[in-house]
């Protein structure tokens, strides 16, 4: 709704308006008028009372509703890697942004998407509102941080020489994105493997073995794990 105030009367002036939009003018001193987009707009008013004329104008920032809010994460992630959190809305603009991350911190943005740096493991909810002059929504998002390092590896008992072993690491986070890196301790070469937490060795004779395994993080290079494991070796029995 729009309404002009001319000086020092009201009276006895024509009212054109133009709205900024291609939208027929409008006469009068109080009109209203719906715009079909958001966007900025420059509304001018000409006022004539046959012995002079002048004009008015003055921007008007549209408003679009915000709606269909959803957003992501880039977990599970690392401890002390970066987590990212990405927003989308369905409409809404000139929006402000607002991550709250789940430990304390909070971050106004203008720009759908942050990044942050968790330094304690655990599962978090991250709340992502977005807001403007005539709307507002929120969502939440899950994020899993965890620390770096191989949760256990099989088999963890006898094995039997002269047979092909299939050995696995089990690793927290995303495994095929970690480098392998095998040292099977019977003098044999290393193995390396990207993406891959399962190779598989032939031990030719009986004995305790030193099994070791290097793991490199997919995300941040300068972070690894070691697991050291002792595999004991047995020959088949034969006779009884």
């Amino acid at each position: 709704e729009f309404e002009a105030h001319p000086l020092p009367s009201p009276y006895g002036i024509h009212y054109d308006w133009r709205f900024g939009d291609g939208s027929p003018p409008m006469q009068g001193r109080r009109v209203a008028h719906t715009y079909a987009q958001s966007g900025i707009f420059n509304v001018c008013v000409s006022v004539n009372n046959t012995i002079s004329s002048m004009e008015a104008c003055a921007e008007v920032f549209v408003f679009e509703e915000i709606d269909d809010l959803t957003a992501k994460s880039s977990s599970p992630t690392e401890l002390h890697s970066p987590t990212v959190v990405q927003a989308r809305l369905g409409s809404g603009n000139n929006i402000t942004w607002t991550f709250s991350m789940g430990d304390g911190e909070m971050y106004t943005t203008s720009t759908p998407h942050m990044s942050h740096k968790y330094v304690t493991e655990g599962n978090y909810t991250v709340n992502v509102t977005a807001a403007n002059a005539v709307s507002s929504g929120w969502t939440l998002v899950a994020v899993q941080v965890f620390v770096f390092q191989v949760v256990r590896m099989e088999p963890s008992g006898c094995v039997q020489e002269r047979t092909l072993v299939n050995f696995q690491a089990w690793v927290s986070g995303n495994a095929s994105a970690h480098l392998y890196e095998w040292s099977f301790g019977d003098g044999s070469p290393n193995e390396t493997h990207q993406g891959n937490p399962t190779v598989s060795h032939n031990y030719w004779t009986s004995g305790k073995y030193h099994l070791s395994l290097r793991l490199s993080s997919g995300v941040n290079k300068a972070t690894k794990a070691n697991f050291f494991n002792w595999v004991c070796v047995q020959p088949a029995l034969t006779n009884i």
